[in-house]
């Protein structure tokens, strides 16, 4: 029980950084490009892949340099706690109003709203108590533990506990399990409660924050958007169309969430259920839908300046969550712009596309230059 509140209290951290690093950056980035309107459910969202693509920029430098978890540990906890003063100052009043507007749409239905709270709350308690005995779940609870037990950076082989000679190219660049060896080393929770519990709780929530954003964007209309800016401009509901569309997002969502739980196979249909301390199920269930999003975004308005910084972080946060990411997502990429391309008859969305994906073509490059020999990443 106790392993159970303090893997708790690690979980609340990561959504409140989460929250603080998107709440930054669309502060700073809303001076300049106009794009003040806070969205409560989209920046969490954002501020993940922020907050995993800045510690990818931190975590890889340091893992092929041999240096100590304990020094990852405690610059990157000296980060966090700058991004996250810094967001409580600024945003603060942001988080307040938000939260009004949240409570007053609430209010207005909080039939469908408790149903699929009631939905989300028992997907989070089904995937926090499946356990799947597998390889790869073997794989990353050692992978965490050798880390931790051993203050080093992924430097020893998880199935033999021996000290590697070189780096497995395969997941050096995926270092998202070294920020849960932090954690697991600053508040004494087993590497095993957070890899198996904590971690696809936080993920599954954040994905269905994205299936529900998902459906209102595939379901709204010129009269809801105008309806939606009134009332996070004022906290008080000026349209009926801008409900009608929240109900359609929440239904959405619960249909999202009964088909890929009740296509009921843990290899394939239902991947973010069931393999969710991978990150392979991470890009599946929670990136791929996300870009998915940011597309729909940019058919509507090809200058949307967030949604293009959306890829490019999406893309960046993608990498330290899987290796996969190198080619994934750069296919869905431009498969995504391209409709908004042809729409434009334009390439430069294709050109702003090349650049959102340049961490995923570095890590190619990478992965191609160690298979071909040109480069040995050496772990001794």
């Amino acid at each position: 029980m106790k392993q159970l509140f303090l893997g708790g209290i690690s979980l609340g951290f990561h959504f409140y950084f989460f929250l603080a690093f998107g709440s930054l950056f669309r502060k700073i980035l809303g001076r300049k490009e106009g794009l003040n309107r806070y969205s409560p459910l989209f920046t969490p969202v954002l501020g993940l892949f922020l907050y995993y693509g800045l510690f990818e920029l931190l975590a890889l430098p340091m893992t092929l340099l041999l240096v100590p978890l304990h020094v990852l540990t405690v610059v990157w906890g000296a980060a966090l706690a700058a991004v996250g003063l810094a967001a409580a100052f600024l945003c603060g009043r942001d988080w307040v109003k938000s939260g009004k507007t949240l409570a007053e749409i609430f209010k207005k239905q909080p039939g469908i709203y408790l149903l699929a709270g009631v939905l989300v709350l028992g997907q989070m308690i089904y995937v926090a108590a499946y356990d799947l005995n597998s390889a790869d779940a073997a794989y990353y609870v050692a992978n965490i533990s050798t880390s931790l037990y051993t203050d080093t950076l992924g430097r020893y082989n998880p199935y033999t506990g021996f000290l590697s000679s070189v780096f497995n190219i395969r997941y050096v660049t995926a270092a998202w399990y070294l920020d849960t060896a932090a954690f697991a080393k600053v508040f004494h929770v087993h590497p095993m409660v957070l890899a198996k519990t904590i971690n696809p709780v936080m993920w599954t929530f954040l994905a269905d924050l994205v299936y529900y954003q998902l459906g209102y964007a595939l379901f709204r209309g010129k009269r809801e958007e105008t309806a939606e800016k009134l009332l996070s401009d004022s906290g008080r509901e000026r349209g009926t169309g801008f409900f009608s569309a929240r109900k359609k997002a929440v239904a959405f969502l619960i249909a999202a969430v009964f088909f890929l739980l009740l296509a009921g196979n843990q290899e394939f249909s239902g991947f973010i259920f069931y393999r969710a301390y991978e990150g392979k199920a991470m890009l599946e269930g929670l990136v791929i839908p996300f870009l998915f999003l940011l597309f729909v975004r940019l058919y509507r308005d090809p200058e949307d300046k967030m949604a293009w910084w959306g890829l490019f972080f999406t893309a960046l946060g993608a990498v330290c969550l899987t290796t996969s990411s190198m080619t994934v997502v750069p296919a869905a990429v431009f498969a995504g712009i391209l409709p908004t391309a042809l729409k434009q008859k334009k390439i430069r969305s294709l050109f702003r596309g090349g650049l959102a994906i340049l961490p995923d073509m570095a890590v190619l490059a990478l992965y191609l230059a160690v298979k071909l020999r040109i480069v040995i990443l050496a772990a001794k």
